[in-house]
């Protein structure tokens, strides 16, 4: 099968941001409802597409820690909310849609939970590693494993090429030197590498609209395309980013560039991706 490069060649001098921990304060009480004796499922992540840690019934009382905008839920009776809550006696998060907490959205005085839900952390592919130049699939794979809320293999906030490296590796190349026979990564090795994280990932050819409805549900996506599109780039490069979340932007973290969080629109991702090399998604 004819191998699609997303490489990127041109260094840029960026540092990355650091992964900052959820801010303690006392727990908040809140009864499980409203699941007409199904029972909530505990997910390891603000996703319903997340690992199972088992279930609680109507009526249980559980103490809310954090909450987090995630993946957005329907109860029984048709409320619909993306707020999930964490509970540590569960060591997992609650749909809020079915939670009785005394109040509409968020509790107030109870915090975001911040890396633990997930955060959009932007990850620079450049540390000066001997693949620095092609490393926006293995960067892209790390920030998009932290948006959704898992620590990447190898992850240290203080040294993130660690983690790139790692990501690198389980791709199946050699980090420790630039193969001129291996330039680049495909949509194959990022969902390999996530898949080596415990993430199940969908690889989503000419779906633009598919691949940020996933992203406007909650989940991340590494998208292919082209930084010549990218107002805050311009350079002509097939790439790898990680489109983090949503919130009336599209929240883009861009290896190659400023380690920021950019907004972008529908019609400037829609430019990006619609070049040969591109028009790919990896949905986590």
């Amino acid at each position: 099968m004819k191998r699609l490069l997303r490489s990127l060649l041109l260094p840029v001098l960026v540092t990355s941001a650091l992964l900052g921990g959820a801010t303690t304060a006392t727990a908040a009480p809140a009864t499980v409802g409203n699941t007409d004796g199904d029972g909530l499922t505990v997910r390891s992540r603000p996703t319903s597409a997340s690992t199972s840690l088992g279930l609680v019934f109507d009526g249980r009382r559980v103490d809310i820690s954090c909450q987090v905008r995630g993946q957005s839920v329907t109860n029984t009776r048709g409320f619909t909310s993306d707020l999930w809550d964490h509970v540590p006696a569960l060591g997992g998060y609650l749909a809020d849609a079915y939670m009785s907490t005394g109040h509409d959205y968020r509790i107030p005085g109870v915090p975001d939970c911040g890396g633990q839900g997930g955060s959009p952390v932007p990850v620079s592919q450049f540390h000066g590693q001997p693949n620095q130049g092609e490393d926006c699939g293995p960067a892209s794979v790390v920030s998009a494993l932290l948006a959704a809320g898992v620590t990447p293999r190898g992850w240290n906030a203080s040294r993130p090429v660690t983690a790139i490296n790692q990501a690198r590796a389980d791709m199946g190349y050699d980090p420790s030197w630039n193969d001129p026979n291996k330039f680049g990564t495909n949509e194959g090795d990022v969902k390999r590498a996530l898949a080596r994280n415990g993430v199940t990932a969908t690889v989503v050819f000419n779906d633009l609209n598919r691949t940020l409805a996933h992203v406007r549900g909650g989940r991340p996506v590494v998208l292919a395309g082209n930084m010549v599109s990218l107002p805050w780039s311009g350079r002509n490069v097939p790439h790898f980013l990680t489109v983090a979340g949503y919130d009336g932007a599209y929240l883009v973290l861009d290896p190659a560039s400023q380690a920021i969080v950019y907004r972008a629109s529908a019609a400037t991702l829609s430019a990006y991706y619609d070049h040969d090399l591109g028009r790919a998604g990896v949905l986590l």
